[in-house]
């Protein structure tokens, strides 16, 4: 047969028409041009990136007649036989299908015997990896020292699977996949060498469907090349050669999702077994959209801009506008977790509308984030009126204090009202008054002080005493609530005070009706912090153990 496919006739004869691999290309040219040529290669990376297509290059450079040359000239005997696998001296050896110790040895034999028409033997082992163990260990004396005319270069997709011994012994290059643009400028410049038109748009959905792979887009072009009406490519023609889904169909999809539109959604899925689409497919295709969002929510326009259109990325922006991030990631953690359902099960569509319904109740829910942003501002004493909820008891509500009166300030004496300077021995009536001023000014605070087990002034200085291990008291040792403390007792008492301190401490004097036992059940549900936090997420109390304890079950 005289014709050659895409991937074959558009294989590259030099460095410079090699596609996304400049650092490699350069680093080799480099080396041919100093003499500084490694004895063993190992060229790693994805499928149909130019890994052996490098190694014919490499092999014509160090062969040509004008060289060892970066620039082979093509023309030459050696070059013209090189690049049709006739060369005698180049030996390209599939590691899958020649994998034992006899095949190695066999090679071992040959490789001694001088290059019979050019330069250097070079030998190409393609999916090395593949080797058995013994066949590498067979290796490694000749690899570590072969003849001054014996150059080994190693192909491999998977080069973990390579035992230590043999990377350290080899200068290794890492392929990478073939950048978007790159590939679609590089399919343009084939169709109009072939004498054909394309969609820009179709060449964007094959680049991006052949995930980094060069051979893998150029095979598709050529099944293109041949749907094709009046020598051009249009985007249903590589829709139809992919069997994409249509990017319409994702956005229908999103639309759904976002709307909690639970029953047309399943209608949609319902068109689409009808129309014989391959919902594994289905699931790859509207995975990888799902990462697209999460990437246009995160970064901008600029992290998908090169793998989809402006009008498509403009939908999906106006899409998730009210959608947050936390929103797209739990989307993604759904689908992902349904994936064996979906691809390995016979029941796909069970799997596939499961997944996609659950993702409608992520929205109805609240968010985790959302529920700690209302407590903080309860606890915080935000806003005038508390929230109200369904299962907040009646009782809950504040009992209204009646003021207390002040007494009015004298002439010639300070502003604040004359109280009597607290003793040590009222300290305890005096704490008790200071609670209710404080219920009065700061709900969220009082809650936090009625744990305290003392009171008592040092001077200036007022201590306010916690049991060990307290919650309440890792709350106020912060800077900010001592602040406030210092305001509150200051505005009480009408003395300056010079800071609070909130410390451990046996409790001092128990204050009248205060327990120094541990409190019972119904005195937590009781607590007005405990309260607050079970009516802001709606909850109920299930357990109560004590900080630093474990309970039996755990124990």
């Amino acid at each position: 047969m005289s014709y050659l496919i895409l991937a074959r006739k558009w294989r590259p004869q030099t460095f410079e028409e090699v596609v996304g691999q400049q650092v490699i290309t350069k680093t080799l040219k480099n080396a041919i041009q100093q003499n500084r040529v490694a004895h063993a290669f190992l060229f790693c990376g994805p499928r149909g990136v130019g890994k052996t297509s490098v190694a014919r290059i490499l092999a014509k450079a160090l062969n040509c007649e004008r060289g060892p040359t970066p620039e082979p000239c093509g023309e030459c005997p050696a070059c013209r036989e090189i690049a049709h696998g006739t060369n005698l001296d180049i030996h390209e050896i599939d590691g899958a299908s020649n994998n034992g110790v006899d095949e190695i040895r066999k090679l071992k034999e040959t490789v001694a015997y001088l290059p019979v028409s050019v330069r250097y033997k070079v030998y190409i082992i393609d999916e090395v990896h593949m080797l058995s163990k013994g066949a590498f260990n067979a290796l490694l004396k000749t690899l570590e020292e072969p003849p001054e005319h014996v150059v080994f270069i190693l192909a491999t997709t998977e080069p973990h699977k390579i035992p230590l011994t043999i990377l350290s012994r080899c200068q290794r290059y890492d392929f990478r996949r073939i950048p978007f643009q790159l590939m679609v400028s590089h399919l343009k410049k084939i169709v109009e060498r072939e004498g054909f038109e394309a969609d820009e748009k179709a060449l964007m959905l094959v680049a991006r469907e052949a995930t980094g792979s060069l051979r893998d887009a150029e095979v598709v072009l050529d099944q293109l090349l041949l749907i094709s009406d009046n020598r051009k490519i249009s985007i249903e023609d590589a829709r139809s050669v992919l069997s994409v889904v249509d990017s319409t169909v994702m956005m229908r999809v999103l639309d759904c999702i976002v709307r909690q539109a639970s029953e047309e959604l399943l209608t949609l899925i319902h068109e689409l077994m009808d129309a014989g689409t391959d919902l594994a497919y289905f699931y790859r295709s509207f995975l990888l959209f799902l990462h697209d969002l999460l990437l246009l929510k995160a970064a901008g326009d600029r992290s998908v801009a090169m793998e989809r259109g402006p009008e498509e990325i403009r939908q999906m922006r106006d899409k998730i506008q009210s959608v947050s991030l936390e929103q797209i990631e739990q989307w993604i953690q759904v689908f992902h977790d349904r994936e064996r359902f979906i691809l390995q099960s016979e029941y796909a569509r069970i799997g596939l509308e499961a997944a996609l319904l659950r993702m409608i109740h992520l929205n109805q829910a609240v968010s985790v984030s959302a529920l700690i942003k209302r407590l903080e501002e309860k606890l915080a004493g935000k806003g005038d009126t508390p929230p109200r909820y369904e299962n907040r008891p009646v009782e809950d509500k504040l009992e209204k204090q009646p003021p207390v009166p002040k007494p009015l300030p004298s002439v010639g004496t300070s502003p604040h009202p004359a109280r009597k300077e607290p003793s040590e021995k009222s300290d305890e009536g005096f704490f008790e008054g200071f609670l209710k001023f404080v219920k009065r000014k700061a709900m969220a605070l009082s809650a936090q002080l009625s744990e305290a087990s003392g009171f008592r002034w040092k001077g200036k200085v007022a201590e306010i005493l916690f049991p060990p291990q307290s919650f309440s008291l890792k709350l106020l040792q912060s800077p900010e609530k001592g602040e406030q403390l210092k305001s509150l007792l200051e505005e009480f008492s009408g003395r300056e005070v010079g800071r609070v301190v909130c410390k451990e401490g046996g409790p001092q004097k128990a204050f009248p009706g205060k327990k120094n036992t541990r409190p019972t059940r119904g005195e937590i549900r009781e607590h007005p912090a405990v309260k607050d936090v079970l009516g802001i997420l709606g909850g109920r109390l299930v357990e109560v153990k004590p900080i630093g304890k474990k309970s039996k079950e755990e124990a």
